[in-house]
């Protein structure tokens, strides 16, 4: 069975949110969903975090995670590229000997991602020789053909909805996304392109629930009232 480390970042800080990532979501600090999640794969594999707080670093170890290191100050700006987050976990994990086919990086942001979709993109992913990564996807709302520069006067819009009437919207190509739920590399990959995006990147699709990703205040809102709805069973991350 093919070894993956799946990587939790979390840096402190966030404006948009205060404490987000360790704000808590139905009972559970956001950034443990992703945690649990990566433990309760059948995959072989350790979650890590990658972090700036040690207080972030304490939650996660109490959900179950393993803390090497505390980040850097030179990783731990606003403008730092996920990518170097990433690269240094995994030099870190080669300074260990520490062995891994695959690097995986989950978000707190999105925290409705289960177990069983981590896996079923691992194994599809491993089960394609000519592929480099797979990363999580949801369809695009809007369709691009309602979609236009700002601009005073609606012009492409107007053309567009012209054209509609004479095709049928069912006839539509379905578009998707990113969405933040998951990104997965083989290893020596993302070590020699440093990105989960190449020319031979698959898309996995979440759907829309597990899709959400949490930004603003809003997403915040929507999520609790997801959790209240009982439209995600957080019972599969916290009861077993």
């Amino acid at each position: 069975m093919k070894k993956v480390l799946w990587l939790v970042t979390a840096r402190a800080g966030s404006k948009s949110i205060p404490d987000k990532n360790i704000k808590l979501l139905g009972g559970h600090p956001l950034l443990n969903y992703r945690v649990k999640c990566g433990l309760l794969t059948t995959c072989s594999s350790d979650v890590w975090i990658s972090t700036d707080s040690l207080t972030y670093a304490e939650i996660a170890k109490e959900s179950g995670a393993f803390v090497p290191f505390l980040r850097p100050d030179v990783l731990s700006g606003d403008e730092i590229k996920s990518a170097d987050v990433i690269l240094h976990a995994m030099a870190h994990a080669n300074s260990l000997h520490a062995k891994y086919e695959y690097i995986g990086l989950l978000e707190p942001t999105s925290p409705f991602i289960l177990p069983n979709d981590l896996d079923l993109a691992v194994s599809r992913l491993d089960s394609n020789q000519n592929a480099e990564a797979i990363v999580a996807v949801r369809e695009s709302r809007p369709h691009k053909l309602f979609i236009q520069e700002d601009e005073m006067y609606l012009k492409n819009i107007a053309n567009n909805l012209e054209t509609l009437k004479r095709l049928d919207r069912q006839a539509f190509k379905k578009e998707i996304t990113p969405s933040g739920g998951f990104y997965i590399s083989k290893w020596e990959s993302f070590m020699r392109l440093k990105t989960f995006y190449t020319q031979k990147t698959m898309g996995y699709d979440v759907g829309q629930i597990p899709g959400i990703e949490i930004d603003e205040p809003l997403d915040w809102q929507f999520a609790e009232f997801i959790i209240e709805k009982q439209l995600f069973n957080k019972k599969i991350l916290f009861e077993k």
